[in-house]
């Protein structure tokens, strides 16, 4: 997933809540349905927490991006869901049976798990749900990512038929997924939104989008109202299959400027918030914030990405080691980071199972990217032509970490770079059409499995992989290691493969970086994974 988790004034931010546009109101599920309804969240038990940009999209099968799916976990779910152990556990399947090849997966699905409106799920809603998002029509940009491994997946995608081979409908509580192979980290893939469950009816109702009028989900929460550019606002869900949550609503007010986030939570107008690394060595002198922090571990790895189509020199590896060699990672984790960091010498984090801690990678020498330049044709870095940083607005630390990379290059390698603060979704849609030529970036885990990092993210040909990198051992490495049954053998072909690609330097990998946040006090009950947190179903807000 894509940067998961992490205005100039209160007064102007204010004024935007009280005097935005117009509350767009939410259409119910089916006929007779009590739908979403915009009025306002009930009683005083809300959590307050900022979304950093706007939704880059609200529809399940689209969004690709970790601060939305922050949002919509919290109103739409898939068949199975992440612990507070980071573990898979049931969620609306209550258990399921898989075959001796591992290839067909049955899901026994609850009885009373309910649509905001009242209507009860069955087993042909995740037949919807999931093949959806293949249809051409929907324009998903992460089905063939997520859902590639069902039978029959491609034909769809690919327009040749609209029914999904691979998942059927055994009766109402009975849903079946073939698989074209055996797949040990499949059941990781379910737990993203691309398989949510949604309610059909609104979206054809709705013109056949999934937007802010259509989001009818099975989750703890569903939404009152989205004001654009300012807030959204969801309210408890109180006949939610797992109970009702303790929050009687959750408010999101959207602040883009990491300072007004800042402001806003040390004036009371928020609940928690992330923490921009400039301010840690201030906020842990002050008495009453340094109990408030908190340093969160998150399963993710920042990067320089190189596109070698994009940027004609980077398509020769010298190049890109050259930039590997020339940045100074512990540096860059000392002057931007505040030491919060853990510098990053492979491409899988650590809390993901196959990580090579003891892997070295490609360490800062000056020395040797100075002679790899030369020999790429590019001596003191005479001749290299104009490259640009692209990196996203609204948090400082990224600003400053991309500008010591500039250093580093300037001073190492002889060449000036352009850097580009990119408003987010504008950079996630330019990265998507391969039109970056260097851009930094995190990747955080979807599920813990090496395949999430490696052949989900640089195979020649994935979805993921935007920057024309391709190496055929690397590739059939990850093949092998993505349908071998034997966890060892896996562990040892992922380790494998993770040397060739750090070898070839697509990218250069900086560093792994936990959440910082601040938590008032009065807030419980909040759960953490190695992926952000958790759907808000035990938290609880009592001043």
């Amino acid at each position: 997933m894509i940067f998961s988790r992490q205005s100039r004034s209160l007064s102007i931010l204010s004024s935007v809540l009280l005097f935005g546009v117009v509350v767009l109101a939410l259409p119910g599920c089916g006929k007779g349905g009590s739908g979403g309804g915009s009025t306002s969240v009930a009683g005083g038990n809300i959590l307050r927490y900022p979304l950093q940009t706007e939704p880059t999209n609200l529809d399940p099968a689209r969004v690709e991006d970790g601060d939305t799916i922050d949002l919509i976990q919290n109103i739409f779910e898939g068949l199975v869901k992440w612990s507070d152990e980071n573990t898979i556990v049931p969620n609306i399947a209550e258990k399921w049976d898989i075959s001796s090849d591992g290839k067909v997966y049955t899901f026994h699905l609850h009885d009373n798990v309910k649509f905001h409106n009242g209507r009860i799920l069955v087993a042909k809603d995740f037949v919807y749900s999931i093949t959806r998002p293949l249809l051409p029509d929907t324009k998903s940009g992460t089905a063939m990512t997520y859902l590639n491994d069902i039978l029959g997946a491609k034909d769809v995608s690919d327009g040749k038929t609209t029914e999904l081979k691979g998942v059927k409908a055994l009766d109402d509580k009975t849903l079946q997924i073939t698989l074209d192979n055996r797949r040990p980290y499949f059941l990781g893939k379910m737990t993203m939104p691309t398989s949510y469950a949604v309610c059909k009816e609104a979206i054809e109702a709705n013109g056949n989008k999934l937007d802010e009028k259509a989001m009818i989900g099975t989750g703890p929460f569903k939404v009152d109202s989205y004001v654009s550019g300012s807030v959204v606002k969801l309210s408890g869900f109180k006949q939610y299959h797992d109970g009702a949550p303790i929050l009687d609503g959750i408010e999101r007010p959207i602040m883009k400027d990491s300072f007004t986030r800042q402001t806003a939570y040390e004036s009371g107008a928020l609940d928690y918030t992330d923490v921009q690394r400039a301010d840690v060595d201030r906020i842990q002198k002050d008495p009453k914030l340094s109990k408030e922090l908190k340093v969160l571990p998150r399963a993710n790895v920042w990067y320089l990405a190189m596109s070698q189509q994009a940027f004609e020199p980077f398509k020769k590896k010298e190049v890109r080691q050259a930039f590997a060699y020339a940045i100074n990672k512990d540096e860059l984790i000392r002057l931007v980071y505040k030491g919060t960091a853990t510098r990053a010498n492979g491409i899988v984090p650590p809390g993901v199972p196959g990580a090579n801690e003891k892997f070295q990678g490609l360490d800062y020498n000056v020395q040797k990217a100075q002679e790899l330049m030369a020999k790429a044709g590019y001596p003191g870095g005479k001749g290299f032509p104009k490259l640009t940083i692209t990196y996203r607005q609204g948090y400082q630390y990224v600003a400053d970490g991309v500008q010591q990379i500039r250093s580093d290059l300037k001073k190492n390698l002889g060449i000036d770079v352009d850097t580009k603060e990119s408003e987010w979704a504008k950079m996630l849609d330019d990265r998507k059409k391969g039109t970056l030529e260097c851009f930094h970036i995190r990747w955080s885990a979807d599920y813990l499995d090496p395949q999430d990092f490696l052949s989900m993210m640089l195979r020649t040909g994935v979805e993921e992989n935007k920057i024309g990198y391709s190496n055929p051992k690397f590739d059939a490495l990850c093949d092998a290691a993505d349908v071998e049954p034997n966890a060892d053998k896996r562990k040892a072909m992922y380790i494998e493969a993770e040397k060739i690609v750090v070898e070839d330097a697509p990218w250069v990998t900086l560093f792994y970086l936990p959440d910082v946040e601040l938590q008032k006090p009065y807030v419980t009950g909040l759960r953490a994974s190695l992926f952000g947190h958790l759907p808000h179903t035990k938290a609880s807000v009592k001043h």
